[in-house]
């Protein structure tokens, strides 16, 4: 009975170590946000609409919105290895127009430089990983809604489009 209990209370105490290590091993093993995002742009030349970072399947990947003129394209990369391994052409439905409108779109091509430099000073932090990158029309500017896990837990901030300037999420 005592071999039992021991046992039982050695588990209940590694458990919580397992299940740590099991949340934070992806983030050892995966490229970051801008990473994946450069990844993107060299299959498809845009500006980033959105970007976010899921499973399918049992893979890992980040899933890019890019828009080139009046096109609107999905990448998806590989979180381990940053290779592409699909992209397509969104249509412009009548729901994803209502989704991105014309003022996102054109934003997102003139922003890419301001994003990148935003989201690798963010990066640069140690321990931060980005999740979630948005660009939304808040208050009449442009800005990247920015989700992100650091040291202090998770995070939301705003990177206006045009100057770069990364502020909290409020």
């Amino acid at each position: 009975m005592t071999h039992k209990f021991t046992a039982l209370a050695t588990s209940l105490l590694l458990a919580p170590a397992a299940l740590f290590a099991q949340e934070t091993a992806p983030e050892a093993e995966r490229i970051s946000m801008s990473q994946a995002i450069k990844s993107a742009q060299s299959s498809i030349d845009g500006g980033v609409l959105e970007a976010e970072i899921e499973t399918e399947g049992d893979v890992l990947v980040y899933e890019i919105d890019l828009v080139r003129g009046e096109s609107v394209y999905e990448v998806t990369v590989n979180a381990a290895t940053g290779d592409v391994m699909k992209q397509s052409e969104e249509q412009l439905t009548s729901f994803l127009s209502g989704l991105f409108q014309e003022d996102e779109l054109r934003a997102a091509g003139t922003a890419r430089d301001v994003l990148m430099t935003a989201l690798t000073e963010l990066e640069g932090q140690d321990g931060t990983w980005i999740e979630e990158v948005s660009l939304d029309d808040e208050d009449d500017r442009m800005v990247y809604e920015v989700e992100l896990t650091d040291a202090t837990g998770e995070r939301e901030l705003l990177i206006d489009a045009t100057t770069g300037e990364i502020t909290p999420d409020d």
